[in-house]
Parts: structure tokens; C-alpha cells; sequence
């Protein structure tokens, strides 16, 4: 009966905990920098003028909708708003909040000014597979990531997801 308990507790663990698919077990659950998540995910950054941006929360809708999608695929929602306390996320993909510097640091990275609305997926070498100025819907992203070389070597993996 106690190893009943025990398997029980560990399962409850795991679905209580935020915890995502990832590419690797040495990668970060949570990654809280651009460079954590390099090798691991691929970021989809959401630049915005503030966490009330309709086409920010139409981006989290869309990420939501494609939740298996999108942990299959590691994509990683990262909003890179001015005050990212107050930012809608989504209900079933993955997503992570990054500190304040680091957001800045992004926008300075990628050269997108404080008001400017834009989308940007990248693989998980850090290169930029997208940029759009306006929400992305999912066929777009997988189509995308399903072109590059390592997602075609993760899909021809044995109980691949």
C-alpha cells in the first residue's frame, strides 16, 4: 500500500508542478534568460506596448488552442512587455516571465522599440525562424519549426512527440 502512496504523491507532484516538456533534462523548466533557453526551446518572443495589447491575448489564445502543438514542438511564449507583472499567459502552453532587465535586454538584442507589436520564433540555436507584426496562428509556427533540421531529427526519434 506505502508504494501506492508514494507513486500517487510523485504523480501529483509532477501535474501540480508548472513543469513543461523539454528538449533535455539538463534544460531549465522555467528558463529565465534568452540564454537558458537556448539548445532547450524555441523562444516565441511577443513584443508589446503593455499586457492589455488585444493582439497579445489573441497570441495567447492561439498559443492555448495548440497546447500539444506547441509542448511538442518546445515552444516557449515569452511576452517582452514593459511590465510584465500585468500580462495575460497562457492557460496550457508553456510560457516564462522574465525579469524586467532581461526584457529590456531583449529589446535592445532584436533593435524593437518600446511601442512596436512583433513576433518573434526562434529555434533553439537562437536564430530567427520569424518575424511578423501581428499575432502568428500555429499552422505557421509548425510549419516553420517543422522545416528545420532539428525538428526533423526529433521527429524521427523513436516515441517521438
Amino acid at each position: 500500500m506505502s508504494g501506492r502512496l508514494l507513486i500517487g504523491a510523485v504523480v501529483m507532484a509532477l501535474v501540480g508542478a508548472r513543469g513543461y516538456s523539454q528538449a533535455k533534462p539538463t534544460c531549465a523548466v522555467v528558463p529565465k534568460s534568452l540564454a537558458a533557453m537556448k539548445d532547450c526551446y524555441r523562444p516565441l518572443l511577443v513584443f508589446s506596448a503593455n499586457g492589455d495589447d488585444l493582439r497579445l491575448k489573441r497570441q495567447v489564445e492561439i498559443l492555448d488552442k495548440a497546447a500539444d502543438d506547441m509542448m511538442d514542438r518546445f515552444v516557449l511564449f515569452t511576452p517582452v512587455v514593459p511590465d510584465g507583472r500585468r500580462v495575460s499567459t497562457p492557460a496550457d502552453s508553456p510560457y516564462t516571465i522574465l525579469s524586467g532587465e532581461q526584457m529590456s535586454a531583449m529589446r535592445s538584442l532584436f533593435h524593437i522599440a518600446t511601442g512596436e507589436f512583433v513576433v518573434l520564433l526562434l529555434d533553439e540555436d537562437g536564430s530567427v525562424l520569424l518575424r511578423a507584426t501581428g499575432p502568428v496562428d500555429a499552422d505557421r509556427l509548425n510549419a516553420l519549426i517543422d522545416k528545420t533540421p532539428r525538428r526533423q531529427q526529433e521527429a524521427a526519434r523513436p516515441h517521438a512527440n
